[in-house]
């Protein structure tokens, strides 16, 4: 309903030069009201646990001194920001904020909606705050010296910060912290841009980064978790090596239906996942490809390589994805145990098989 009456309200606002003269106007803005006002304004809001676009980037606007609501709505509208003006000028009215706006820089996301544009607008000068994008796959340090670089906390405090428990947030009060753990927070960063103010402290960053992880994952994906019998430290664990070992999306349901399959078969050689994106984290070198783990890497003595340890390793070995997440609590139905790198393929997909006869004779075609 809500939504149906919002795509209601893009069209008037599209239309609405060509079909109605002052008069019909009034009417309108009179219909609009009393329609909000039934609604709660329901309509105008963005649902706080919409989905981030991990993808997404950041347009840098800057509005001039005393510009009028109608020289913004224009001027969001050629940086791409706003599809139409008249929705902007029709909403900014109904959210009382046409007297509100603010001159300065402003780093608005792509895609984000006009009551969200409107919101940050009102919300004054941005010039302090840096846009961050965190790419799906990142671990802490990463995005520690990526912090550091652009100038909004030290990269060891961030460090600091991803070791603690302190935060108000119910999730991560029950992680568990087995002996050889690197950081208690690795995996619970989603990809995606950010806006921190620069010189913030490295726990307010940390902050952000959960609050974006609760509203998200609490959304869509906390009833599927419950009923996975995994607790959410395991599932981002499984998620964070889907993220890391496969090249393309498309291969993530698959990869992590072939992981569960080796967690149930019951069989000791599967016990030992031989991942070898877990010897590349253990070994600090996760920028390299996963084929330049050698036979003498495999013997790293490291809890978090599975070659040499069983089951799950201390915890996740990078930031992944919310698809990586949903890959792992909604997999793929196969029998698939095995996989290996398809060199055939051009974008770096895997090749999965059921039985280690198949997996062997795969394995010896690309000799």
């Amino acid at each position: 309903m809500i939504e149906r009456f919002n795509r209601f309200l893009a069209w008037l606002a599209r239309n609405i030069k060509k079909t109605i003269g002052f008069l019909g106007l009034i009417a309108l803005m009179a219909l609009v009201f009393t329609t909000a006002f039934s609604q709660g304004y329901h309509f105008m809001r963005e649902d706080s646990y919409a989905a981030q676009d991990e993808n997404a980037g950041t347009v840098a606007v800057e509005i001039p001194e005393d510009a009028t609501t109608n020289e913004i709505a224009d001027l969001l509208q050629q940086r791409g920001l706003i599809e139409d003006t008249w929705e902007f000028l029709i909403k900014a009215r109904l959210m009382g904020a046409t007297d509100d706006f603010k001159s300065g820089i402003y780093y608005i996301l792509e895609g984000s909606s006009v009551e969200t544009i409107i919101e940050t607008l009102r919300a004054g000068d941005q010039s302090d705050v840096v846009p961050i994008h965190i790419a799906a796959g990142a671990t802490i340090d990463e995005i520690a010296t990526l912090l550091e670089e652009s100038g909004i906390c030290s990269a060891t405090d961030f460090q600091r910060a991803a070791n603690l428990t302190t935060y108000d947030i119910s999730l991560i009060k029950n992680i568990e912290v087995p002996e050889g753990r690197r950081y208690i927070l690795e995996g619970y960063v989603l990809p995606g841009t950010y806006q921190i103010i620069r010189d913030s402290s490295a726990t307010n960053v940390m902050e952000v980064f959960l609050e974006r992880f609760v509203s998200e994952y609490t959304a869509s994906l906390s009833q599927m978790a419950d009923q996975s019998g995994y607790t959410l430290d395991q599932i981002l664990t499984l998620a964070s090596i889907v993220q890391s070992e496969c090249a393309v999306s498309s291969d993530y349901s698959t990869f992590a239906s072939m992981l569960l399959n080796r967690i149930r078969s019951g069989k000791e050689s599967l016990s030992y996942w031989s991942m070898p994106s877990t010897v590349l984290y253990a070994q600090h070198r996760t920028e390299e490809e996963l084929t330049s783990v050698s036979e003498a890497d495999q013997q790293y003595d490291s809890p978090y390589n599975t070659y040499l340890y069983q089951g799950f390793p201390p915890g996740p070995i990078c930031n992944p994805s919310i698809d990586a997440i949903r890959a792992v609590l909604y997999p793929e139905d196969t029998e698939y145990l095995y996989y290996e790198i398809d060199l055939n393929a051009p974008n770096g997909s895997r090749h999965f098989s059921v039985t280690e006869e198949e997996h062997n004779a795969y394995l010896e075609s690309q000799r």
